[in-house]
Parts: structure tokens; C-alpha cells; sequence
């Protein structure tokens, strides 16, 4: 499931990509669980809770022609640690492969165990310009194949915006 809207004082799309819409390794029981979140207004979206798992890997995909032309966009992650979150010791690496030119990446890693529990924060990925006629596919990657086993990650999705 994604969302679109254009942002009103520029004018620029901007878009969110529920977790339905990522592919999530293991992405069922055992290891992750589904629940219904209440968003703002009548919409009811599904977040993905990560019950315990060794190799976190989370992938999403969009054209780089649902964006608005020329505009410098930033992509973060809307995640949240449960109380009894486990795991998180080593880092997370998001990562951002831009169309075209081989696939240009760019990383960024977040340490996630001195992150609060219980509440929803956004974790920036990076960011790039959106190019006229570019007709390829951004990847982003959510990842950590390190030990030791992993527990109490929600992924509600990913948001793409024009960055201040």
C-alpha cells in the first residue's frame, strides 16, 4: 500500500510506502507478526513487528517518475522499538541505490540501542535528486545479517520527501 500527495506550500509529490508494500526477508510468523495501526483520519494501515531473527533484510522499490523533476528528495524510515526490544547492540545499514550510471549507492549506518522505546522516529537514508525522463527504479535497503538475533523492530514504511 502507498500513499501520494502533493505537498502544498512547493507543490512537490511526496510519497509513503506502507510496510505491505517493502519486501520483508522472513517476512511472517514466526519472525515478524501483522497488526493494524490506526493512522490519522479513517485510514487503517498494517505495520510489520519483528518477533526475532538473525539476518534483518528489508527492500522497497519505486520509480523514480512517481517524484517531481529536479527536486533534491530525502527517504527515512518510520520505525519503533518495542520496551522489550533485543538484538540492536551492532548498527543498521540503510542503503540507497540511485537508476542509471550503475547504480549509484549510498549508505548510512544507525546505531538503534541507545534509540527510546515506544515511540515512532525516523531514521534518514539519504538523499538525491529526482532527474527529468529518469524512468529507472530507487532500491532502498533496510539491513543487519550480524548476531545476534534481533526482536521488538516495527516498520510502519518509508517515507520520500523533498528535503528542507
Amino acid at each position: 500500500m502507498q500513499k501520494i500527495w502533493v505537498k502544498k506550500n512547493s507543490g512537490y509529490k511526496c510519497m509513503m510506502l506502507y510496510a505491505r508494500s517493502l519486501a520483508i526477508t522472513w517476512g511472517g510468523p514466526p519472525y515478524w507478526v501483522w497488526n493494524c495501526y490506526k493512522e490519522t483520519g479513517d485510514d487503517n494501515i498494517e505495520v510489520a513487528k519483528l518477533t526475532g531473527v538473525r539476518d534483518l533484510d528489508v527492500q522497497g522499490r519505486f520509480k523514480m517518475s512517481e517524484l517531481s523533476p529536479g527536486v533534491v528528495y530525502e527517504i527515512a524510515y518510520i520505525v519503533k522499538l518495542t520496551n522489550g526490544a533485543s538484538g540492536w547492540e551492532l548498527p543498521v545499514t540503510l542503503k540507497i541505490t540511485l537508476p542509471g550510471q550503475g547504480g549509484r549507492e549510498k549508505k548510512r549506518q544507525y546505531s538503534l540501542l541507545e534509540k527510546p522505546r515506544g515511540v515512532w522516529m525516523e531514521l534518514v537514508g539519504g538523499s538525491f535528486q529526482s532527474m527529468a525522463r529518469e524512468t529507472g527504479e530507487v532500491i532502498f535497503d533496510f539491513y543487519n545479517h550480524d548476531t545476534p538475533s534481533k526482536s521488538g523492530l516495527i516498520i510502519k514504511g518509508i517515507i520520500i520527501r523533498p528535503k528542507n
